[in-house]
């Protein structure tokens, strides 16, 4: 189904047609595959509700629609979506994919999107620098990766659709990010604070400060294999994008042009408009839509001790934008002030707005997108609109040449690597002290211990309460003699170090900040270390992964860099 180089080729399961990225030096390499199920992973990372979703469980049943192994299904729900867009919708989103230097793959699908001649299969993230964290990379790979499978399992052409949430104005989130240079040394870049205002909308920060912290990134891929590519898609941005969200849209269209895919900025007036009637919709029933939105919450807390949805974020679905600033408004407010004031969705309503402006039958997501989607259910029936099925999207940890040498050399799994890069070492430093001198030291220990314990029972003789100090010296020298057992090891692990000086390093770059690694280092990593070739092998591993989810595995991967 795909090849090495960008060409179109024909699915050969249903013809499907699929467009592929250009061809990489070295194809990816799998060297792990964690289960969701395994016990070393935090609860957090996967959830109850995404476990449910992955294994088909009643809760998945009776909250989502469809599932993702129903083909039957899909191809229902693809046949009913595929509709024209509106036409001055249409027209906006091509000056908007000619401004920002879309490819002709890209361009030819919004084209079907636009007459109704496919579905789509979308994935969302806010903009943020060098295309915000791994995993918006990953997520946006799925994307395509369930756009190609739902054409092929049901013969229904689908466009693959990236999100851009332009309109979410928390700058926390998307401010800061981290790279690595060539020694995995660990940078952390941020936006300055005056680059966003109280309230404004992540998308309109200005590009300069962008640019500052692309050109610090650069300054340190500078010696990485793809930093020619890097400048090429960064130093160099298009000339159409005016803010972080056109830059980000101008960098996802540039880095997946292969694969077709379509970008959806909902600033866009346009889109506003097409948006209206479903708010509309929403306000004419919000008390009762968020009175059922409240009580799934209280069914999910019930059933798996999550309420996905809650306090503040359900006080009102939609917000006020003035002047690039988000507004909390009530739904009473938002009726009183009319048509003419221009209303966002909140994270509640904006799924809907999403799946019933776009035909839109999958959506590659994370853990905790798949948990609040299971709390809308009632909101989608509400507002009159279809939801597109939830797939998890792929998780990926990237191994760089020094963690594959790590793990030859200590004859370890890649799962031991990722999940505790700092016991792989500490382990394999200990086992390489010789054999004759720890059996030494653990013969000296025993020695110790036995000769005392005998001394303790003779020593009786004097008093009856001298063995008591003898057992608290007896553990003193015991003390000891592990403070030895650490001793050697630290020499050993010393040395390693000093030998492999990117070894004690691996533990910052595949678990920065104890979180992994998709949620702190940018999207642009891998490219900056192995060309913009990667983005197709990446989608290759999308749809094995979309394929091994249709059939109840979930997984995440550990990938040679």
């Amino acid at each position: 189904m795909f090849t090495a180089l960008g060409l179109r080729v024909a699915d050969g399961r249903s013809g499907v047609e699929t467009l592929l990225s250009r061809v990489v030096a070295k194809p990816l390499a799998v060297r792990g595959r964690i289960r969701s199920d395994d016990p070393r992973l935090p609860h957090r990372m996967i959830g109850p509700l995404a476990l449910d979703l992955e294994r088909g469980g009643a809760l998945t049943r009776e909250r989502f629609a469809t599932r993702w192994s129903d083909t039957a299904a899909l191809a229902k729900l693809a046949a009913a979506k595929c509709a024209p867009l509106p036409g001055e919708l249409g027209l906006a989103l091509v000056d908007y994919h000619r401004r920002l230097g879309a490819s002709a793959a890209s361009l030819e699908a919004l084209d079907r999107l636009i007459r109704g001649q496919a579905a789509a299969a979308i994935a969302g993230q806010q903009p943020g620098p060098l295309g915000g964290p791994l995993y918006s990379l990953h997520k946006t790979a799925s994307a395509v990766a369930c756009a190609v499978e739902v054409a092929a399992r049901t013969g229904v052409p689908c466009v693959p659709l990236f999100w851009m949430h332009g309109e979410d104005s928390d700058f926390a989130e998307i401010r800061s990010i981290a790279v690595a240079d060539a020694s995995l040394a660990l940078r952390d870049l941020e936006l300055p604070a005056s680059a966003h205002p109280e309230g404004g909308l992540v998308g309109g920060i200005p590009l300069s400060p962008l640019a500052a912290l692309q050109g610090e990134a650069l300054t340190h891929w500078s010696a990485l294999p793809g930093h020619d590519a890097a400048v090429s898609l960064l130093a160099r941005p298009h000339p159409g994008a005016r803010d972080l969200g056109e830059a980000t849209s101008a960098l996802i269209l540039a880095l997946f042009a292969d694969q077709g895919l379509v970008v959806v900025d909902p600033r866009l007036p346009e889109f506003r408009a097409a948006a209206r009637p479903i708010i509309e919709r929403y306000l004419a029933r919000a008390d009762e839509l968020t009175r059922a939105v409240q009580a799934a919450g209280d069914l999910l807390e019930s059933r798996v001790g999550q309420r996905p949805l809650a306090g503040p974020s359900l006080d009102s679905f939609v917000f006020r934008i003035e002047d690039g600033i988000r507004h909390k408004v009530s739904a009473a407010e938002a009726r009183a002030l009319g048509a003419s004031v221009t209303l966002s969705p909140s994270v509640a309503l904006r799924p809907a707005i999403q799946d019933g402006v776009l035909p839109t039958v999958a959506m590659a997501c994370g853990a905790a997108e798949a948990a609040y989607l299971a709390q809308l259910r009632e909101l989608f029936e509400g507002v009159g609109v279809r939801p597109a099925c939830p797939v998890a999207r792929i998780s990926i940890t990237w191994i760089p040449p020094s963690g594959i040498e790590l793990m030859e050399a200590a004859g370890a799994q890649a799962e031991d690597l990722v999940l505790d890069p700092d016991g792989l070492l500490r382990r394999f430093a200990e086992s390489r002290a010789p054999a004759p001198l720890r059996d030494e030291l653990e013969e000296a220990r025993r020695e110790a211990n036995q000769a005392l314990t005998r001394f303790g029972e003779s020593s009786r003789r004097v008093d009856p309460s001298f063995p008591q100090m003898v057992e608290s010296a007896r553990a003193k020298v015991d003390f000891q003699f592990g403070r030895l057992h650490e001793g050697l090891a630290g020499k050993l692990r010393h040395q390693l170090e000093r030998q492999h000086p990117e070894w004690p390093r691996l533990r910052y770059y595949l678990r920065p900040g104890d979180r992994f690694q998709e949620r702190r280092l940018a999207s642009m990593e891998p490219i900056a270390r192995r060309g913009p070739g990667t983005v197709g092998e990446l989608c290759r591993l999308g749809v094995e992964h979309a394929q091994r989810l249709a059939a109840g595995v979930m997984e995440s991967l550990a990938v040679e860099l």
